[in-house]
Parts: C-alpha cells; sequence; structure tokens
C-alpha cells in the first residue's frame, strides 16, 4: 500500500513539473528578445567557460529561474545546427518517392537535442530524492553542460563546405564529448547535493546507464540523442 502511494506521488509530482516546465517553457518564448537576450547568452556561454564549475553550480543554485532563458536559446541552436546538418546531408540523395520519409528524418534529428535534454533531465529529476529541484533548474543545467557538444555541432557544419573538413571536426567532436560529459558529472553531482566522490560515482554510472538504455530504445524509433 505504501509503495502504491508512494507511486502515486512520484507520478503526480512529475505530473505537476511536466506542467510548469511547459508553461515555464511558453512564457520564456513568449518574452523573449532575441537581440538582446542572444547577446546575453553570448556573454553568458564565455562566462561559463571562464570558470564552469562555479557557473553550473550557481544554475543548481538558482531560484529564480533566470537561467532557463539561456538553456531554451542554447537547445534552439543546437536543433538548428542539426536541422542544417541533416538536410545538407540528406540534399544529394532527396529523391521523390521518399520525401515524406526524408521529412521525418529531418524532424527527428531536429528534436533530438531536445529529447536528448529532457531524457537525462528526467532521469535525474526521479533519482534525486533528497535534494529535490525543479525541473527547469535541472534543464538548464544539463543543458549547460552540453554547450561543448553544442559547439561541436556548429562546428561540425564545416564538413557542408569540404568534407575534407571531418579530419578536423571528427576529432574535435570526440574532445567536447568528453568535456561534457565531465561538466554533467559535476552538475549532476550538484543537483544531488554530493561533497565526496566516492559516494557519486556509483549514482552517475546508475544514471548513465538508464540513460544508454533510453538511447537504445529512441534510436529504434531513429531518434539519436
Amino acid at each position: 500500500m505504501e509503495k502504491d502511494q508512494k507511486k502515486e506521488l512520484d507520478t503526480e509530482e512529475l505530473k505537476n513539473e511536466a506542467s510548469n516546465t511547459v508553461n515555464e517553457v511558453k512564457n520564456t518564448i513568449k518574452n523573449v528578445d532575441i537581440k538582446k537576450d542572444s547577446i546575453e547568452t553570448k556573454g553568458f556561454v564565455l562566462e561559463m567557460f571562464k570558470d564552469p564549475l562555479k557557473t553550473l553550480k550557481d544554475i543548481v543554485e538558482d531560484k529564480k529561474g533566470k537561467y532557463f532563458k539561456y538553456a531554451i536559446i542554447i537547445i534552439a541552436i543546437w536543433a538548428v545546427a542539426k536541422l542544417i546538418s541533416k538536410c545538407f546531408l540528406l540534399g544529394s540523395y532527396w529523391r521523390l518517392y521518399n520525401i515524406g520519409e526524408n521529412i521525418l528524418s529531418i524532424i527527428l534529428t531536429t528534436i533530438s537535442p531536445i529529447i536528448a535534454v529532457l531524457v537525462m533531465s528526467l532521469i535525474v529529476f526521479l533519482m534525486n530524492k533528497n535534494n529535490k529541484k525543479p525541473l527547469t533548474v535541472i534543464i538548464s543545467a544539463i543543458t549547460t553542460a552540453n554547450i561543448p557538444t553544442v559547439i561541436s555541432a556548429i562546428v561540425s557544419l564545416l564538413t557542408i563546405v569540404s568534407t575534407s573538413a571531418y579530419i578536423l571536426t571528427e576529432p574535435f567532436s570526440k574532445l567536447c564529448f568528453i568535456i561534457s560529459t565531465v561538466l554533467t558529472y559535476f552538475t549532476i553531482k550538484n543537483i544531488f547535493n554530493e561533497e565526496k566522490n566516492s559516494n557519486f560515482i556509483k549514482k552517475f554510472v546508475i544514471i548513465e546507464a538508464i540513460y544508454s538504455i533510453a538511447y537504445i530504445v529512441l534510436s529504434l524509433l531513429k531518434i539519436y540523442i
């Protein structure tokens, strides 16, 4: 009986957080000033690279949600980079008979960054029982940790100009993936409010394992996060 009640509470909590997050996304998009907020986001990214761990900690401890706006813009840039890359990749293979399949592939590729952030954020939100944080805060922190991956997606567009650019973009992409993984580790560690690495490593491995399972399932649906 207690387990059923706890499950109901967790489900209700998730529904409330999802609803609040959707409303926050709507309000953020509605009030965004593209020019002004883009400049602010650029400044935020530069500041993050000066002291990434402090920035990530500030985001996790933020109670006003001021970083969520930056997260939305960063994810949007990430999605656009994916969209451009996919369109050029499919360009040479575009055929009228598989136009529907190509359009679906473009849509799934474009939303993949959004899904990637949401999946990791939801896993962290559900596993973090003792130090609850709003889902918007978790999304902001996870997105910020993925800024190197976003930069990698943008740099990868160089292969559109020259296919030989992959000689540079591929190792750069791997480096950015490693940096994002390290930043994600410290981000989630801050969210869980864990002081010792020895206490947190096991939890991080479990989170990554669950994410990997989600990756496999979504890959079967041709969504590659």
